[in-house]
């Protein structure tokens, strides 16, 4: 986004007029607060998923993608922007280092990845933004939520006493992709995208994590949407009624609960005995991840409450 740009929008909003549909040679598809989303930024995105996440592009996938996305793009507006608000900065080097880390989640060397992006007419700008991203959230997360989020010695007893009450009866290692339905979204927009996602990676189960660090809302996007060993009362009612009739290997269908729609993927099952229960470390990993997670969704939605967003497309 260039600076005559933004200041452009930031006088718009700071007068209350209503900002054009072009500007520039810019066609603007949502603004956020101060920042606008442009045509050119939504089409580079996709583009760039077409890229990194091995998905056949196709005009109906896009067309399906375009709401997904923009959502995504907004997202990171806000994000970028409470980052600015908290003084967190994020330098070039953690950039790229978190572009080698996705080269390295895609079995791909640094060179290879950055050459394969330029063949496709993907600026690095493109990534850069989104690497950005992730990394502001992720220091926001650590610095406002990780110290609210707390572990008792009891809350790992009683984990470990429910899985001894469940011995015999099936656990579940799970992947996911979380799609949630945004204020000012359509639920059947985020359904339509969901269903076009998993007939795809029905086909393409091995791309699985790729798509999931693109999509998902869930903590464990990062690692490809690996949630770890669950039992059904673990998970939400709606998921827990599917997960008997998944096979290993298997991605299931959408499934929609209160907050949006999952994308399930069956790493593997077991029957859960003494032997095979976790170790304290392992439990309180898992119950904090799950907590951090509501707490950091409770955040963003916090932040969009409080935010002006006008979707244009």
């Amino acid at each position: 986004m260039n600076k005559i740009l933004k200041m452009l929008v930031l006088c718009a909003v700071a007068c209350g007029i209503s900002i054009p549909a072009m500007a520039g040679n810019e066609s603007i598809v949502a603004v956020v607060n101060q920042n606008v989303v442009t045509a050119s930024d939504l089409n580079a995105r996709l583009n760039l998923i077409a890229a990194s996440t091995g998905l056949p592009p196709s005009n109906e996938l896009n067309a399906k993608l375009r709401p997904q996305v923009l959502d995504m793009l907004i997202e990171e507006q806000i994000k970028l922007q409470e980052a600015r608000r908290l003084r967190i900065n994020v330098s070039d080097e953690e950039i790229e280092q978190g572009f080698q880390t996705i080269a390295q989640q895609n079995n791909i060397p640094t060179d290879v990845f950055k050459k394969a992006l330029a063949q496709r007419g993907i600026k690095m700008s493109t990534m850069n933004d989104q690497i950005e991203a992730q990394i502001s959230w992720t220091k926001i997360v650590q610095k406002r939520v990780r110290p609210r989020v707390e572990v008792s010695d009891a809350d790992i007893d009683s984990e470990l006493d429910l899985m001894r009450g469940n011995s015999g009866k099936n656990q579940y290692r799970l992947a996911e992709i979380f799609l949630p339905v945004a204020d000012g979204v359509k639920a059947s927009d985020v359904k339509s995208v969901a269903r076009k996602l998993s007939d795809q990676l029905q086909q393409q189960p091995d791309a699985f994590p790729k798509v999931a660090r693109q999509f998902s809302q869930s903590a464990g996007a990062e690692q490809g949407g690996l949630i770890g060993w669950v039992f059904g009362s673990q998970v939400a009612e709606e998921v827990e009624k599917v997960l008997p009739s998944l096979e290993k290997g298997q991605v299931s269908q959408p499934i929609e609960a209160a907050s949006g729609y999952y994308i399930l993927m069956m790493i593997d099952k077991r029957q859960i005995s003494e032997e095979a229960l976790p170790s304290r470390d392992d439990v309180m990993q898992r119950i904090g991840t799950q907590r951090l997670d509501r707490a950091q969704r409770r955040y963003l939605m916090d932040l969009y409450s409080a935010s002006f967003i006008e979707r244009r497309l």
